[in-house]
């Protein structure tokens, strides 16, 4: 996978530190809360070597697992674990935080399905992934 472009990241870096009070011109709050479009722009600079079409794919995926919400949890266990996060992974705490848990997901897919494509079909098959 391609790293994510040094100014998206050096941008997510200042806007989950506590205490900047401007990146460029632009005023952000203290204490910026992460969101759920912070954490669909990290996943696309993820995916920036990947077509659209594989963005749209994790985006439905990971929208069906958990409208991209960081503290999901599964409390259904599978193999005796509980899914949690983002991507729904077993075993992964939800306290994790969201660009962890993004890049412990994206690996996931790339391991077990190459694309996030094939893990959506998979998903669509089976309810899982």
């Amino acid at each position: 996978m391609k790293f994510i472009r040094p100014v998206s990241f050096i941008m997510i870096i200042l806007f989950i530190i506590v205490g900047v009070n401007k990146i460029g011109d632009s005023e952000i709050d203290h204490a910026r809360v992460w969101t759920i479009d912070d954490s669909k722009s990290y996943a696309r600079d993820k995916l920036e070597i990947y077509t659209d079409k594989q963005w749209q794919c994790l985006n439905k995926l990971w929208t069906a697992e958990s409208h991209w919400r960081e503290k999901a949890y599964n409390r259904v266990k599978v193999m005796g674990k509980h899914a949690g996060g983002i991507p729904q992974i077993l075993d992964m705490s939800p306290k994790l935080n969201p660009t962890s848990q993004i890049d412990r997901g994206l690996s996931y897919i790339e391991f077990r399905y190459i694309t996030p494509c094939r893990a959506w079909e998979h998903h669509l098959r089976k309810g899982w992934y």
